[in-house]
């Protein structure tokens, strides 16, 4: 009798301890950058919003790569091996490299362009998938940036657009963005590049003229030398328009992109639905539809720019 008192007390500890499990959140993330900031700020907002406490009824587990890329599945694999409730990605790689490591643990991702094309799910409606998250589809605003482009500075006629010529998807933002130009009346000058060096020396070589401006796709290789960019731009003269909110704090002379508050805010709620038992494959991907025009007023008058006042009251941050 003693015996099974025993075994029955155990097996109500064990179901207890099952019921009152507090779900573990994974943040896999490649650096905690402006991006992975804001997004991870605006999941933690909303989790409060809607009766989330951390730490209380529910934990975040960390895993960031400190930018190294080839620490990235090893961090995944880490939170698999935990076996985390969920795990989020706030950002493109992050997300790949979630998606590598595990086909069953729920995958939440975060990223500015569209899941398919970078190829996180096969389509929208995929219905085998462990991966659901938030996509801005940022590529399908690119004629709406070169018309704020265009308002920023009227006598506007021509952009420079430097991209990885190895690259068929930045070959294909190119296109994309040619065809958005010419729309609106202006000439796109293109320059493939194959290496951080080859990019430092043409863009080093720029004559800028009157009525250009830089404009930028995404753009690994080009991105990677943002700091070399702006520097030489600021040189030059040589106004230009990035595709985020973090490269406008950094030195571009304005940025229009995808409000990464708003996402986080759209994964949590996605987050909420996986904790309550819903299946990835039954969650819909949610577009957003907030994107922020953010203008760097102080390096506007570093080189020269006046600013029309009805462009300034149309941002949503200034940085003066």
């Amino acid at each position: 009798m003693k015996i099974c008192l025993t075994l029955l007390l155990l097996f109500t500890t064990a179901f207890a301890q099952a019921q009152t499990r507090v779900p573990r959140i994974g943040i896999l993330m490649l650096e905690l950058g402006r991006a992975q900031s804001q997004a991870i700020k605006g999941a933690g907002l909303e989790l409060k919003q809607l009766g989330y406490s951390e730490r209380k009824n529910f934990y975040f587990d960390t895993r960031n790569a400190k930018g190294d890329r080839s620490a990235l599945q090893a961090a995944a694999k880490e939170l698999v091996a935990k076996k985390v409730e969920v795990i989020f990605a706030p950002g493109t790689r992050a997300a790949l490299a979630a998606a590598a490591a595990t086909q069953e643990i729920p995958l939440v991702f975060v990223q500015p362009g569209d899941p398919v094309a970078v190829g996180l799910v096969k389509n929208s409606t995929d219905a085998a998938r462990n991966v659901t998250g938030v996509a801005a589809y940022a590529g399908e605003t690119t004629e709406k940036r070169l018309e704020l482009l265009k308002q920023l500075l009227p006598a506007l006629n021509k952009i420079y657009v430097f991209f990885d010529a190895n690259s068929s998807a930045s070959r294909d933002r190119v296109a994309l963005t040619e065809r958005a130009a010419k729309k609106i009346g202006l000439q796109l000058v293109g320059y493939g590049v194959k290496s951080s060096d080859e990019l430092k020396t043409t863009f080093g070589n720029l004559n800028s003229e009157a009525g250009a401006a830089r404009f930028q796709i995404s753009d690994d290789l080009v991105e990677s030398e943002a700091e070399f960019i702006f520097a030489n731009s600021r040189k030059k003269k040589l106004p230009t328009m990035f595709n985020e909110e973090s490269w406008a704090i950094e030195g571009a002379t304005a940025a229009y992109g995808p409000s990464y508050l708003e996402m986080g805010r759209h994964a949590a709620r996605i987050i909420d639905q996986i904790i309550k038992g819903i299946a990835p494959a039954a969650i819909p991907i949610v577009q957003s539809r907030k994107f922020d025009l953010t203008i760097n007023y102080r390096g506007a008058n570093y080189i020269g720019l006046h600013l029309p006042d009805a462009i300034l009251k149309k941002a949503d941050k200034v940085i003066r």
